[in-house]
Parts: C-alpha cells; sequence; structure tokens
C-alpha cells in the first residue's frame, strides 16, 4: 500500500512539474557576430542596433567622460542608454574618430580573430578588427543579455583620468536608491579597465588610473 502511496505523489509531482513553464533562454550571441552587428550600425548610424550591440552602462561611462555628465544624468541612462540626440552626437564623433584611426571607412572594416579570457568573475573577448595594415581589438563582455560590445575596455584607455574622476564623482556620498547603480558603475568601471590592461600589458598610466578608482569606497546604504 505504502509503496502505491509513493508512486501516486511521485506521478502527482512530475503532472505539476510539467506544467510549470522552463524560463526563457537568451541568445548569448557570439564575440564576433556582436561586432560585426556593431560596426554595422555603427557604419549606418543605427541607433537601434547600437544599443543591441552594446552594454548601456559602459556606453554611459565612456560618454559621460567625455562630456562631464552630472551624477543626475549618469543615474538616468545607466538602464535604457543615451537618449535619441545625444546618443547620434555621440556615436557620429565616435565613427569618425574610429574611421580615422583605421584610416579606413568602417563598412571596409574585417572581423577576425578571437581571444577569449576572464578577469576574476567577468568573462571578455578580444576581437581583432582590421584593414589593410591598420587593426584594432574591440573588448566584448559577457553579460545577462549575451555578448556584448564594452566600449570602456576597448576606448576607455584614452579616457582613463575622466573615467576616474567620474567614478569618483558617482560613488561620492551617494546614499538611498542611487547606491544600486553606483556600485554597477564603478564594478563596471573596474572590470572594464582591467580587462583593457590584460592586453595592453605594462601600462603604468592606466595602471594608475585603476588603482585610483579600486581605492574608492564601495557605495553603501
Amino acid at each position: 500500500m505504502a509503496r502505491i502511496i509513493w508512486l501516486l505523489i511521485l506521478v502527482a509531482g512530475a503532472v505539476a512539474c510539467s506544467d510549470v513553464e522552463p524560463a526563457p533562454s537568451v541568445d548569448l550571441g557570439t564575440p564576433e557576430q556582436r561586432v560585426a552587428e556593431w560596426l554595422t550600425a555603427l557604419d549606418a548610424l543605427d541607433l537601434g542596433g547600437l544599443g543591441s550591440a552594446t552594454d548601456p552602462a559602459r556606453v554611459a561611462l565612456m560618454a559621460g567622460a567625455e562630456n562631464d555628465f552630472t551624477k543626475g544624468q549618469m543615474f538616468a541612462v545607466i538602464d535604457d542608454g543615451l537618449p535619441g540626440p545625444t546618443a547620434q552626437s555621440y556615436w557620429s564623433s565616435f565613427r569618425s574618430s574610429f574611421e580615422t584611426f583605421l584610416g579606413t571607412d568602417i563598412s571596409e572594416v574585417t572581423v577576425g580573430e578571437v581571444e577569449r579570457y576572464r578577469i576574476d568573475d567577468n568573462e571578455f573577448a578580444a576581437v581583432t578588427v582590421s584593414q589593410a595594415d591598420a587593426s584594432a581589438e574591440v573588448i566584448t563582455v559577457l553579460t545577462d543579455a549575451g555578448w556584448r560590445v564594452d566600449l570602456v575596455g576597448t576606448a576607455g584607455g584614452a579616457l582613463a583620468p575622466q573615467l576616474t574622476a567620474l567614478v569618483t564623482l558617482i560613488v561620492d556620498e551617494t546614499t538611498g536608491d542611487d547606491v544600486e547603480p553606483a556600485v554597477r558603475y564603478r564594478s563596471a568601471a573596474i572590470a572594464s579597465l582591467r580587462a583593457a590592461l590584460e592586453l595592453a600589458g605594462e601600462n603604468r598610466a592606466l595602471q594608475l588610473e585603476l588603482d585610483a578608482i579600486e581605492s574608492l569606497p564601495r557605495p553603501s546604504n
């Protein structure tokens, strides 16, 4: 009798479990796929495509460092990305600088080798993009939404002092509802600059800026 009761319980449990829908899976994509999508969107200045191919918090850090965003402006764009006119202006300027660096139109750039590596709990991949004799490394980061271009890791080394100043502003005396986004910005900046330093090797200037950000207190209530 006991065996029958246990079998009935097991069957009932299996039926109950079968009614639960599995959580939707996220298409992580691949680093090279994301970089190719980013380049296509950058060439066309497709803001929707650029938003889908990049991590919004890291784009905000770069745009904020270049344009002296206030703390309030930074907290307003951490999830939704830059507003339309700001995004249009920022990406247009970025495209022009990137094409100048490579010496060609973005449409002529090809995606090449991928090098994956891990920094603490974060997974990154450096994707080589090139044209003729010019090449650059685009760093991508694996997020909850899949692989995304990491703009801080890719180009943040050139703005490291400004990033340090911005992150200092963000975390300085931050309390209440602003603690969570401040922690996210600080963590993203540290992880991405570590990823950049991993590729750069010995870079004393970048190391000093990273040390300064890491020394900032972690915001807490």
